[in-house]
């Protein structure tokens, strides 16, 4: 019995034992003497070189770095990677201070290939890399001195397109060569085989690289024989119209119609808006209709007068006291309208600031893209009155939808009756009296 006890106790030390050298050996510590490392990872050599002609090339590009890297910084090595022509499939690997690239299905003879590592590679001690490198070689044939340039505007949001995704088909082949934009929404590609392309810019949002369904994006045919330079206005595109998403009260004789897409940039007519009165639909006559830059004018110029009119009927008060004249004056503050596009506040850090000057005096040069109308009828709205409201819209790719909705105007709230009237001070009880003057009592002795 003792003997077995004893074997027991051997057996649990030895898997304690073992337990706590498997839990060492999974701990990353830092190597042991020599100084700390706060220097990123840096490329020592890739193959093949960039800008060499390589006939039947069947290797892998391979770029070594000077110290062993992570496999997996920030969600994998495959998303630091791209190839143009954009192959079926990329095959990417990790060997400790290597990375080897190479389409699945091999290198195709006389193309010119680019090979773009993002910034972001990370070594044992996180120190993050902040360049990439561009890789340009070609496997048959000379490399083109070319370039394909330009600049991407989110039209409907009203600004550069960050890191817009820009695709350059060469046809008939289908070879589509791929570079983005930067954060002022320019772009550059360089050294691409001459010939027609057909080239897309999208506002990739959901970071897939590629140009998926409801997403905003532009196209133009070129021929490229040396340079090609091209403004993108990217939009989304759809082929039912705008359909009402809601109409509500703006004031009370102006209703708000909101659209499910950006309209076209032109003054609606008139006509495009009809209105009954429920539940009889008697037609009410629509006096204006505006789009919504001309209707914020409109509002602007609408509470300067109503401004100016309570400043002339404000009698001044006489008993006010007489300005300090030793006093600084207040400083005037310069009220503008607000524009239907917003502006980047100014930052102390100049060099932190993206250069959009292009993309900005771009914008200015082109309407304001909006997705409501608002329309203004000869009588004020009734309070609790439904109003059938029916719109024909143009969208930005031109498609025409019809539409209606139904304007419920909200009844005015009635007064509230909840607050306890004061209570009267001549029946107040005996207990609450105010003794505060009540007469001193004489001293009986």
């Amino acid at each position: 019995m003792a003997r077995a006890a004893r074997s027991t106790r051997r057996k649990a030390t030895r898997l304690g034992l073992l337990a706590a050298l498997c839990a060492s050996c999974a701990v990353i510590q830092q190597p042991p003497g020599g100084p700390p490392d706060f220097a990123a990872p840096t490329i020592v050599s890739v193959r093949p070189d960039s800008g060499a002609v390589v006939p039947d090339f069947d290797d892998a590009v391979e770029i070594q770095f000077d110290e062993v890297i992570t496999e997996n910084p920030g969600g994998g090595l495959d998303r630091l990677i791209e190839v143009s022509p954009r192959p079926e499939q990329l095959r990417v690997q990790w060997k400790r201070s290597r990375i080897t690239v190479e389409p699945t299905d091999g290198w195709r003879p006389g193309i010119v290939y680019h090979v773009v590592l993002a910034p972001g590679i990370t070594d044992l001690r996180n120190n993050r890399m902040e360049e990439g490198l561009s890789l340009i070689f070609s496997t048959g044939g000379d490399i083109p001195d070319t370039r394909i340039d330009g600049v991407v505007i989110d039209w409907e949001a009203g600004r550069p397109g960050l890191n817009a995704l820009v695709e350059a088909v060469l046809m008939p082949d289908s070879l589509v060569y791929v570079t983005h934009a930067d954060s002022s929404g320019e772009f550059s590609l360089t050294q691409v085989p001459r010939g027609s392309y057909t080239l897309y810019a999208t506002i990739d949002n959901n970071s897939s690289n590629r140009r998926d369904l409801r997403e905003a994006f532009d196209s133009v045919s070129v021929a490229l024989d040396s340079t090609a330079s091209h403004v993108f206005w990217t939009f989304t595109p759809d082929t039912l119209g705008p359909q009402i998403r809601g109409v509500e009260p703006a004031d009370s004789l102006t209703a708000e119609i909101e659209f499910n897409q950006m309209l076209a940039p032109v003054a609606p007519d008139l006509g495009a808006v009809r209105v009954w009165l429920l539940p009889d639909t008697v037609e009410v006559s629509v006096h204006v209709l505006w789009e919504k830059a001309a209707y914020d004018s409109v509002r602007v110029a609408e509470r300067a007068v109503a401004d100016s009119i309570a400043a002339e009927q404000a009698e001044p008060d006489s008993a006010a006291a007489a300005p300090d004249s030793a006093a600084a004056p207040e400083p005037a503050v310069a009220i503008r309208p607000p524009r239907g596009r917003p502006r980047v506040p100014a930052v102390p850090d100049s060099a932190q600031v993206p250069d959009t000057t292009r993309a900005e005096r771009l914008l200015d040069e082109r309407p304001v893209l909006a997705d409501r109308w608002y329309f203004r009828l000869l009588e004020p709205l009734a309070p609790g009155a439904r109003y059938l409201v029916e719109a024909e819209a143009q969208g930005i790719a031109g498609a025409t939808g019809v539409s209606r909705a139904v304007l419920i105007v909200p009844e005015p709230e009635p007064p509230d009756t909840t607050q306890a009237p004061a209570p009267d001070d001549s029946t107040r009880a005996p207990a609450e009296a105010d003794t505060s003057q009540a007469p001193v009592p004489e001293d009986s002795t």
